[in-house]
């Protein structure tokens, strides 16, 4: 005679067996099909030079092939909400710095970037450089701030449109500083190096890269880095925290996976990552593109995100910084 089943025995074999499944879950063999690295952005910028130097990467330690798939548009939130939708466990993001400001400037979000996205890895950070025309009197931070304060509002910076990274930087740094500059938007990078190099602006924020060959002509100066460090490209250059000013800032790029992807899968993808990172060439190839090569893992990769998140938060709250 079978022994009848109670509601609170039923109870706890309901519960249990998610638990049970786990295991077997787990065990399963990834990836089963392709993986994608989603780029939000055209090719042949800086986060679709680095995603297709690491694909070839990926592919070898999968045995999988390996698609990166350009989604631009919205300043990378098309793309973003592409992958955060997909939820497939075999679509990654390549997400850089915007990915952490895009929620403190933007009226509206299609996705919550805090909590639809788990860290896979931190890849690498290409630091921010403060350039003025060669012609401004600016020799550092500090005497640039003491311009602004002359002037205020006179003292111009330009950026990649409202909300970028170029844009909050001149914003952080009017804060520290209890200044004012002038904000003006371009569509992109280049041409605000340009207008710099021209004279039309006075100082702009850039990345290493796009900005030495514009630096090699000596129509702009380098008078600042926003690192810890002063970089080994620009000896000479003091960090801004040498002239008085605590901003350390980079253009980070990293992996990031929607929030349902399994922890041990991201956790491959971390480790497989970091040892590819470490092949000499790779780093080389890094760093032509600009990079400083720095392989976290999730844990600490998921800590920079945070701190991200709560800075440009309070940047573009005190700088009254809203894109509709």
């Amino acid at each position: 005679m079978r022994s009848p089943v109670t509601r609170r025995a039923l109870g706890r074999a309901l519960a249990a067996a998610p638990l049970l499944a786990a295991p077997a879950l787990a065990q399963a063999p990834w990836p089963q099909r392709p993986v994608r690295i989603v780029v939000p952005y055209s090719a042949g910028g800086p986060s679709d030079v680095v995603a297709r130097l690491l694909a070839p990467g990926w592919a070898a330690a999968l045995n999988q092939n390996v698609v990166v798939d350009n989604r631009p548009g919205a300043g990378g939130v098309i793309g973003t909400e592409h992958v955060a939708r997909v939820n497939d466990g075999h679509t990654f993001l390549l997400a850089d710095a915007p990915f952490t400001i895009a929620p403190a400037v933007q009226e509206r979000m299609p996705y919550d970037a805090a909590n639809e996205f788990a860290p896979v890895t931190l890849l690498g950070a290409g630091t921010m450089i403060l350039l003025v025309h060669q012609a401004f009197p600016a020799r550092g931070v500090s005497e640039l701030l003491a311009a602004a304060r002359a002037r205020p509002e006179a003292v111009s910076f330009g950026g990649s449109g409202p909300g970028s990274l170029s844009h909050l930087l001149p914003e952080w740094l009017g804060q520290l500083g209890g200044v004012r500059f002038a904000n003006v938007a371009y569509r992109g990078a280049a041409p605000a190096l340009q207008d710099a190099a021209a004279g039309q602006i006075n100082a702009v924020f850039g990345g290493l890269t796009g900005s030495l060959p514009t630096m090699q002509t000596g129509a702009v100066r380098a008078i600042g880095v926003a690192a810890e460090q002063r970089m080994p490209e620009l000896p000479d250059v003091p960090t801004l925290r040498e002239g008085g000013v605590d901003l350390v800032a980079a253009n980070w790029f990293g992996i990031l996976a929607p929030a349902a992807t399994p922890a041990p899968v991201r956790e491959r993808l971390a480790e497989i990552t970091a040892a590819f990172i470490a092949n000499p060439d790779m780093r080389q190839r890094l760093a032509g593109a600009g990079l400083e090569p720095r392989p976290t893992g999730t844990a600490p990769f998921s800590q920079l995100l945070t701190v991200e998140f709560a800075r440009w938060a309070a940047v573009a709250r005190a700088a009254g910084v809203r894109v509709s």
